[in-house]
């Protein structure tokens, strides 16, 4: 009988709908927690990076090494390459509710959320215990479950989301994962385009800061530009990059580098015109006309086209 692990996996990852929506969001949190949350991860600590990508092929790869060549910056400790912490905010409100229920007396004692922060703030001990003192954490992960929830969890640290056009998405990803449809990965950058847009609204309402809306082909096709705005979003000194070393970032996880389309994650050199965009014009116009009735609003909403003549 044939192995379906991966199969199931992938189909439940992409047919996944919690967290996908900042409605009824109810993140409070206390001072208390958030004091907590300081202590934990240390009050003369700068903030760390997060970089949130809309979803898987979204370029957080090449965006965190952009980052991480400045020196004022400690990537990946411990070598975790992805941090899904917040895909786990439910679970953890969940756990605060069972908590309460073992004590109800308790129930006046925390806001709904302050489970996150505590959770979030004894993570970021956990990172900046091999991190030098001097330098910030830089994180990425390729998701945005949960996304409304990053500075409920992480109230100390900043959050880049990374965009990328859905249709080139949805191409990377066809090509990477074949046991994938069409419709489901349509279907999963739709949704995680509307929990980006709903959280900017949220952002927007409630005065938010210490958060920076990029897009993976900015970094692609001006990556100086790229990094000087990243640094500005971050407070981090232009003048200490080393934009001469740009040129020298490999290619990982290309689905057009290696051979037959089979993404292996191995570090590639860069060709010279390297440009992984607009492959989607290459689509059959029934192609175009699937993500059109199922995501085309939201590439509009995005920036990523006018109108859908296209």
């Amino acid at each position: 009988m044939p192995d379906l692990t991966n199969v199931k996996k992938y189909f439940a990852y992409y047919f996944e709908t919690r967290g996908f929506s900042a409605n009824g969001f109810s993140g409070l949190t206390s001072e208390a927690a958030k004091k907590a949350a300081s202590y934990a991860r240390g009050p003369d600590r700068g903030p760390a990076i997060f970089i949130h990508g809309i979803m898987p092929r979204s370029g957080t790869v090449y965006a965190g090494e952009l980052l991480r060549l400045h020196p004022d910056l400690y990537a990946y400790p411990y070598q975790i390459w992805e941090f899904p912490a917040l895909s786990v905010t439910d679970k953890l409100m969940e756990l605060q509710r069972d908590f309460i229920e073992g004590y109800r007396l308790n129930q006046k004692k925390f806001e709904d959320g302050d489970f996150l922060p505590i959770f979030g703030g004894a993570l970021m001990a956990y990172m900046h215990a091999t991190a030098p003192p001097d330098q910030r954490v830089l994180m990425k992960m390729p998701g945005v479950r949960f996304l409304n929830y990053f500075f409920s969890m992480f109230p100390y640290e900043n959050l880049l989301i990374l965009l990328r056009d859905g249709r080139d998405l949805v191409h990377s990803t066809l090509r990477t994962w074949k046991q994938l449809n069409l419709i489901q990965v349509c279907l999963r950058w739709n949704r995680s385009a509307r929990i980006i847009l709903e959280t900017l609204e949220l952002f927007r309402r409630t005065g938010q800061s210490g958060y920076w809306l990029a897009k993976y082909e900015d970094a692609l096709l001006d990556p100086e530009a790229f990094v000087r705005n990243a640094c500005r979003a971050f407070e981090l000194d232009e003048a200490r990059y080393p934009f001469d070393r740009i040129a020298d970032i490999r290619v990982i996880g290309s689905s057009k580098l290696e051979n037959k389309g089979e993404v292996r994650w191995r570090h590639l050199d860069r060709p010279k015109e390297f440009k992984p965009l607009g492959y989607w014009r290459e689509w059959s116009a029934l192609r175009k006309t699937v993500f059109k009735v199922i995501a085309g609003q939201s590439l509009v909403e995005l920036g990523y086209s006018q109108d859908l003549k296209w």
